[in-house]
């Protein structure tokens, strides 16, 4: 209870000096009340199917900056039971970030995958996803499923796990977190299309004496 009582007389002090923004007052206030709401529930487990590629708006709360703070949405990379690996949607801003967009040519390494609004219809603004800032979250950070208003009826937003950009997507974010491992897997393939090569040059050699 003490540090309880501590921690509201800091933040106290911090609203009095005007040391808050009057915004980021109103978010953490409102990403406290969502705690409050869920935690008696603790214990109870969400009955809805989630599935790879879909994308949800997230209560990711009160964290660290830069850390991923408040209400964005995210791409649902892995589900694991009750917990999720979720990579953030926010805002795309040429300033900040293009220079740091990934492309296969220009920039193989960039931290962010630049979501545009005339490929996807989910979007009402060009968006990006950070790729070097998987989260690991509850399903009870989820408040509502992302919808594509462009579609009649309106059909819940997702990036098609079959698809080339999805396969990329994740592809770019097992590199960045596994680096080491993801070189070696690329040359063991590399290798193995060798020896398959190698294989049929001898079955061939092997079939002409024969004819």
């Amino acid at each position: 209870m003490n540090e309880y009582l501590i921690s509201q007389q800091q933040t106290n002090e911090l609203l009095i000096k005007k040391q808050l923004h009057t915004d980021e007052i109103k978010r953490f206030s409102i990403s406290d009340e969502r705690w409050a709401k869920h935690v008696t529930n603790r214990n109870q487990s969400s009955k809805k199917t989630i599935k790879k590629g879909e994308i949800y708006q997230f209560e990711f709360g009160k964290n660290y900056c830069p850390e991923m703070s408040y209400e964005h949405r995210g791409l649902i990379i892995g589900v694991k039971n009750q917990m999720l690996y979720v990579l953030p949607i926010f805002s795309y801003d040429a300033g900040k970030h293009k220079k740091d967009c990934y492309d296969p040519v220009s920039n193989p390494t960039g931290i962010y995958y630049l979501l545009e609004k005339s490929s996807f219809n989910f979007l009402s603004h060009d968006s990006v996803l950070k790729l070097s800032d998987i989260r690991s979250v509850s399903k009870k950070r989820i408040l509502y499923q992302q919808t594509d208003s462009s579609t009649t009826p309106h059909q819940f937003a997702k990036i098609d796990p079959s698809s080339d950009t999805y396969k990329t997507i994740t592809k770019l974010v097992f590199q960045k977190y596994f680096y080491e491992y993801y070189n070696e897997l690329e040359e063991s393939k590399k290798q193995i299309e060798l020896l398959k090569q190698e294989i049929n040059k001898l079955k061939n050699q092997n079939q002409e004496p024969k004819e």
